[in-house]
């Protein structure tokens, strides 16, 4: 099993932090009462009538209640409720909701699919086949649709109810051909939902050996954490619920929020939240006070103007010095982000060294110096800054001018980022046991690598994984997962993705073939400088009408559209 970190769960008392992302301007802090912004429902059935009781359903709804009362939210509970009751409590819960509030809904219990619909099953459910279920449970399509106009900040919906099909056996035989396997995906269609599964679609989650399920124990202990937003509470959820069921669990979620959401502040750090923590901060700095942004994301033009601000009201800060020169660099402002990384360096700042590496690294207002750069990431990585584990791992792996590769050096510092959950260190773990580089060649070990950086979010690894099920290397050969994974790597704009994409689509190997989704990818692929791509866009456009052409283009303008403004 590959290394999981465990943390500390401290249990604090605050107000929902709500970071609302506004594009070309700064972003808003809104502070909601706890005892006025934080509703959650909470139902767990487990004592079935007419099919299998489930053992840890009470306790799983119970243990998040207690969690969520304790991040003092008001939870309204339903047990072992019947098709009227349930009905009856979600829409009463619904119609309570006050505007501005934030909104959770935990479901524990048996879930049934088909057709691609979702449905929750009440404790009295008895269908016959399975054109009845639509009338003796509840669609999660319709649970949904319930909450679209509450005007609350956010709704954040949690099914933990992919379990084993019920009407697989015993009277119920009949229906097991209607129904499919765990829950499908939900597409959101309305922004302000989180929608999170306790495993991935068409995928069985596990009741585990203790008295709750691996899912709500990880998810009720990552509620707990400070300084996580929502999201990253789920994705810290999935990486726990991977290391305890060994891969044979992957949560899932699908997001159209529009603002971060901060349960808990960072914990006991004395230490205020600015503004330009929330739009300058790195996501790796181990002495950030709040989980930060990713350079591609990060808006230079109101992250100057909010670090500016805060520095002059702080001027000795070491934290606002490089998170300004950060925004400065992404500004192009190289001496000036020099400056000041210097001055935070010369106070200890760990996050400053790691910037100066980048300065060297890309030659941004000096000379481009790889091992002046690596002296300065090497001193960050040794105490702690995990992105700069994975930069010494990737320097080692590749040389620089005055130091020979070192595929054991590389392979340490790999782990150590891999350790501290960066992501890209499992893909390029998985690329070193795929290709026997500095270890024995192990593709199964290689894919489950590639599949840990994946369920991180690693774009690289998920189209590593994917390759690896398209190829059969380390796992069983499936085009249908390797559709998935690099449809997720091109949501997160990796380009190899589109490649693969149009490749399977043209070649018959995506779940429908179509000439004209294989252009579209082979145009994105185009616009993002593969030339290759350019050749087999014009083939397959040569294929299609004129209108279906314009169509496509249409597409791949709103797709690049979404990607820069």
């Amino acid at each position: 099993m590959l290394p999981i970190n465990r943390w500390g769960l401290p249990v604090l008392f605050a107000a929902l932090v709500v970071v609302a992302s506004l594009a070309g301007a700064a972003a808003q802090v809104d502070v909601v009462p706890a005892t006025a912004g934080r509703h959650a429902l909470v139902i767990g059935n487990a004592s079935y009538k007419n099919v299998a009781d489930l053992r840890n359903a009470h306790n799983d709804a119970e243990l998040i209640a207690d969690t969520l009362r304790a991040l003092d939210f008001d939870v309204r509970v339903a047990i072992d409720a019947d098709y009227v009751t349930m009905n009856r409590t979600v829409l009463a819960y619904a119609q309570e909701l006050t505007p501005g509030s934030v909104s959770i809904v935990y479901y524990a219990g048996h879930g049934v699919q088909v057709d691609g619909e979702n449905y929750l099953v009440p404790v009295d459910a008895a269908p016959e086949t399975p054109s009845d279920l639509p009338f003796v449970s509840l669609s999660a399509n319709d649970l949904l649709r319930m909450f679209k106009d509450r005007e609350t900040i956010a709704n954040i919906f949690i099914f933990d109810a992919c379990r084993n099909n019920p009407f697989e056996d015993g009277r119920y035989r009949s229906l097991a051909g209607g129904t499919s396997r765990g829950l499908a995906p939900i597409e959101v269609a309305f922004t302000g939902n989180l929608i999170a599964f306790s495993t991935a679609p068409g995928r069985v989650a596990l009741d585990g050996d203790g008295s709750n399920s691996p899912y709500s124990r990880a998810l009720a202990d990552s509620l707990r954490k400070p300084g996580l937003g929502i999201e990253s509470v789920f994705k810290l959820t999935r990486s726990e619920v991977i290391g305890a069921t060994d891969f044979k669990q992957v949560p899932w979620e699908n997001s159209s929020l529009t603002r971060d959401l901060f349960l808990l502040p960072e914990a006991s750090t004395g230490k205020e939240i600015t503004e330009c923590d929330i739009l300058a901060g790195h996501p790796s700095d181990p002495e950030r006070i709040h989980p930060g942004i990713d350079y591609a994301l990060m808006k230079p033009a109101p992250a100057i103007r909010a670090c500016r601000a805060d520095l002059a009201a702080d001027p000795q800060n070491p934290r606002l010095m490089t998170n300004l020169a950060r925004a400065l660099d992404k500004a192009g402002e190289f001496a000036e982000a020099l400056e000041l990384n210097k001055a935070a360096a010369d106070a200890g700042y760990l996050g400053a060294y790691h910037n100066l590496g980048n300065h060297y690294k890309k030659g941004n207002g000096v000379p481009r110096d790889p091992d002046e750069a690596y002296e300065y990431f090497l001193y960050a990585a040794e105490r702690g800054h995990r992105e700069d584990a994975y930069n010494v791992g990737v320097m080692a792996f590749q040389g620089t001018p005055k130091r020979p590769k070192d595929y054991d050096a590389a392979l340490m510092w790999f782990n150590r980022a891999a350790e501290q959950d960066y992501p890209t260190a499992f893909d390029k773990l998985g690329l070193m046991y795929r290709g026997g580089l500095g270890v024995e060649k192990d593709l199964a070990k290689a894919a489950e690598y590639f599949a840990r950086g994946a369920e991180l979010g690693d774009p690289s690894a998920l189209v590593n994984l994917a390759t690896a099920y398209r190829k059969g290397e380390g796992v069983a050969q499936d085009n249908a997962e390797a559709f998935e994974y690099y449809r997720r790597a091109a949501q997160l704009r990796r380009r190899a993705a589109y490649t693969n994409l149009g490749d399977m689509y043209r070649r018959g190997t995506a779940p429908q073939p179509s000439t004209e989704e294989a252009a579209f990818w082979y145009g994105l692929a185009a616009r993002a400088g593969h030339a290759s791509s350019q050749e087999l866009y014009e083939e397959m456009s040569s294929q299609l009408s004129d209108e279906t052409v314009r169509s496509v283009e249409r597409r791949i303008q709103e797709w690049l559209l979404g990607d820069f403004g």
